[in-house]
């Protein structure tokens, strides 16, 4: 969720999904009009984790996960991506001092990297955010589709019950495209419990075309029974 995105999710607010947010006071003017998603704060660092979930219980901002999005950029401290299983050890304290779900999203090279880790950070989750815009460079077809349940299973190996949701990205390189997206969503939705729309880079010569893009996703995935 966006700010200029919250008109698009509203609008299709009888249509529970997964909705993620960074930004605590964005939580707090809209999470309360989307009773029945799956409201998700997010947070790169452990204590950035620890602050916004203690901020919300404050608020009484209603939510049912936290999400710790581990990456090796400045947002998350080395001693935490060098220590993957330990770091979500304690992100799954985190969650747990606060009743709530734990929502995984570490980044893709990173786990690239370190797929023994899959498993065992995966048995500590409830939910799982495979970021999949690396894998992006594969067109929506066999090869994308091969690589996305691979992981998929080395998620799963960990944790059978997990829900996993793929997050299919609007690239940054290119002008955004909704029936891309929509190609991406079609050849793995059997293989997932469900897809996340995300937006790599928000320029503001392109945040009209992004949020047409996301509004006509919406329209598409909100049409289906």
């Amino acid at each position: 969720m966006r700010e200029e995105t919250v008109p698009v999710l509203l609008a299709y607010a009888d249509r529970p999904g997964l909705v993620m947010v960074a930004s605590s006071q964005l939580a707090e003017a809209h999470f309360a009009q989307i009773d029945g998603w799956i409201r998700v704060l997010g947070a790169p660092s452990l204590a950035a984790l620890e602050e916004k979930a203690a901020r919300a219980e404050r608020q009484g901002t209603p939510y049912e996960a936290l999400a710790y999005g581990l990456e090796t950029g400045e947002g998350t401290p080395a001693e935490e991506w060098n220590d993957l299983v330990g770091s979500t050890e304690r992100a799954r304290a985190v969650a747990d001092r606060y009743g709530k779900l734990l929502l995984m999203g570490p980044g893709f090279r990173l786990m690239s990297e370190n797929e023994a880790a899959y498993a065992p950070m995966a048995a500590l989750a409830d939910i799982w955010m495979l970021q999949t815009q690396q894998l992006q460079k594969e067109p929506p077809g066999p090869g994308y589709r091969r690589e996305v349940e691979r992981v998929v299973g080395l998620i799963r190996a960990g944790n059978p019950d997990i829900a996993v949701w793929a997050q299919i990205t609007l690239p940054p390189d290119r002008e955004p495209d909704a029936v891309e997206w929509l190609a991406y969503r079609d050849v793995i939705a059997d293989l997932v419990d469900g897809t996340y729309l995300g937006v790599y880079t928000w320029r503001t010569e392109k945040a009209s075309a992004l949020v047409s893009t996301v509004a006509t996703v919406f329209e598409k995935c909100g049409s289906e029974e």
